[in-house]
């Protein structure tokens, strides 16, 4: 019989490679840097616009001019709302007169607000509403009958 000679085991190099950044800053210290440029820059530009103001007054006039313009194309109304027993808040309901259906709404108003204030109704145009009492389920349960608003005032 013959005898088996030795097996050699082979030898094995592992070559391991390594990444090492480049810079010594973690993101969070990038992110810190960053906000900070940012508040430079925000701070120079609201600097820059005080400033330009300040000598242009002329162009700051005019911006104030513009939304008074604005505030004159629009009304408001205040409408009153009763006590209903086992309400505990209100749906408003309003459009232009002759619409199909209210266009816009109100919801949610708590029960112990009497009045509420409509804001941006067009001038020269007329406007309905109704309004509906909500019960502690989230169902509207006592619709007032389609009343016009006549008393409007200028916002």
């Amino acid at each position: 019989m013959k005898k088996k000679a030795a097996t050699k085991k082979p030898t094995v190099k592992k070559t391991v490679k390594r990444t090492i950044p480049r810079t010594s800053h973690s993101s969070s210290s990038n992110q810190t840097l960053l906000f900070r440029r940012i508040v430079i820059i925000s701070a120079c530009l609201v600097l820059f616009v005080g400033v330009t103001a300040t000598f242009n007054r002329s162009s700051v006039r005019q911006a104030v001019d513009g939304m008074s313009v604005m505030a004159g194309l629009y009304n408001q109304t205040t409408v009153t709302l009763p006590s209903v027993p086992n309400a505990v808040s209100y749906n408003i309901y309003y459009g232009q007169t002759g619409e199909q259906s209210f266009t816009n709404a109100v919801r949610n108003i708590p029960s112990t607000i009497h009045s509420y204030t409509i804001s941006d109704l067009k001038k020269g145009v007329s406007y309905e509403y109704r309004y509906a009492a909500v019960d502690k389920n989230g169902k509207e349960f006592l619709f007032s009958a389609i009343k016009l608003i006549t008393d409007l005032q200028p916002m």
